[in-house]
Order: structure tokens, then sequence, then C-alpha cells
């Protein structure tokens, strides 16, 4: 069979889109209402792929598909080397570096318990025990690795731009919840915006502070609703646009 390519079909250029729940619809949000959507309509020039998934971390960056001998394809391929996008466009974090509650302990206990008893643990757990600002889903070096990982094998198969969406910075919603999140937040943003200081082709935008824009954009202090969804659409768009003009 020949390829489009072979044929000489103009093939268009691919943008992948990674995020967690902080890129799908929910909080509030209709899938008309998501950045996302937004974005595939306004440049429907470009073929759009998405890998979105709830409460994922950056981990997913390096460990989902590829790796064995078969494809041929280093891990985490499914994110990038199987669709070798032209723009990535990334928004992952807040799993990352939001401080637990429980540890790798309480997580084996609560497998042994009955389903009933989950509860009344946690709830004795949260009467001793505090949030640990360290005790997170992935370490603060291994979200840097993680994130240099995937940026040396996106320059080995010629991205030209990622995108990184930075951590929503909370509101006082999330951070009566967690006192320790904003901490967090700004050193994981921190270790985005060095590596943009590092490697030209990545560019960072931070839409999602509740500093500049209080409450108003989150539904729930984090989870951006319908305006804190346009905002991100009009941030990336500018972005998009620059990229065309080139």
């Amino acid at each position: 069979t020949r390829r489009s390519s072979d044929l000489g079909i103009k093939m268009k250029k691919r943008i992948l889109c990674i995020g967690d729940s902080t890129s799908l619809p929910g909080h509030t949000n209709t899938f008309e209402d998501t950045w996302y959507y937004k974005l595939s309509e306004e440049f429907s020039n470009y073929k759009f792929i998405t890998v979105f998934r709830r409460a994922i971390t950056t981990n997913i960056l390096v460990r989902e598909g590829g790796g064995d001998s078969i494809d041929n394809q280093p891990s985490g391929a499914d994110c990038l080397e199987f669709y070798k996008p032209s723009l990535v466009i990334i928004q992952l974090g807040i799993v990352d570096c939001a401080p637990r509650l429980l540890i790798n302990f309480d997580k084996i206990i609560l497998k042994l318990l009955p389903p009933k008893y989950h509860n009344t643990y946690i709830w004795l757990i949260k009467k001793i025990r505090k949030r640990k600002q360290k005790n997170t889903q992935v370490s603060i070096s291994n979200f840097q690795k993680n994130l240099i990982n995937y940026i040396e094998r996106s320059l080995l198969i010629g991205v030209e731009k990622i995108i990184f969406i930075a951590i929503p910075f909370p509101d006082n919603r999330m951070i009566k919840k967690n006192p320790l999140i904003e901490e967090n937040v700004s050193i994981y943003n921190k270790i985005i915006e060095d590596l943009s200081k590092k490697y030209k082709f990545i560019e960072v935008i931070a839409p999602l502070d509740s500093r500049k824009y209080n409450d108003v954009i989150f539904e729930d202090g984090y989870h951006p609703n319908p305006l804190g969804n346009n905002i991100v659409f009009n941030a990336l768009r500018e972005h998009i646009y620059v990229e065309k003009s080139i």
C-alpha cells in the first residue's frame, strides 16, 4: 500500500495534546467549553491528537506505550513517537505535585481492609497525621527527569514546539484543603520555566493563576471553569498563530 506522502497528498501538521482532568469536560464544563474543542475548531487545518486522562501524572510521558522489541520505540511512545507531532501541548503537574495525606503503607492497609472500613481508616489518619510537602505522587527530581526525557526525545524526532500550560495556581478553596499546595505548585512550575530557558523550542504559558483572577476561573479551586478554559484557549491560539506565521 502506497503512503499518502508517496501519492503527493499534503498531510496536516499534527498537534498532540496531553492533559489530566484540568483539560477534560466536567467541573461545569461541556466538551464545547474546553480549550481543546475551541482550539481544534479554530485550527481545522491541523490534525489534533489527544491523550487526556483523569488523575494522570508526568509519568505517562515516559511509561505509556513503547519500550519493547516489537514496536522498537522508547517507553512513552504513546505520548510522542507513535504520532510524530509538529507541536505538543502539555497540561500536567497538579497531580504530580499535590501534597498527599496517605503514604504507601496506608495504601497497602486499604487494600487489605474490607471496603466498608476504608472511610473509617482515612478518618483516623486525618485525625493523627498532617500532609507532608514531600509526600507527592511524583517527586521533584522525578518530575524533572520525566520532562527532560520527553523533551530530549522530542528533539530527536523533530518536534517544532512544546507548549507547557503551567500548573494552575489554586485559589483559597484548594489552599484551605491543602495548605502546602501553593509552594509545591511554585516549585514544580519553576522546573518547567527553567527548562524553557534551556531548550529554545519550549514555551510556557501561565493563564490559570488565582493571584490574577481570584476565584472566578476555577470551579473548585483548581479545575478551570468555562471562563478559565476560554482564557487558556486565547493564550494558546496566540502561540499557534505565531507558529503558523513562521
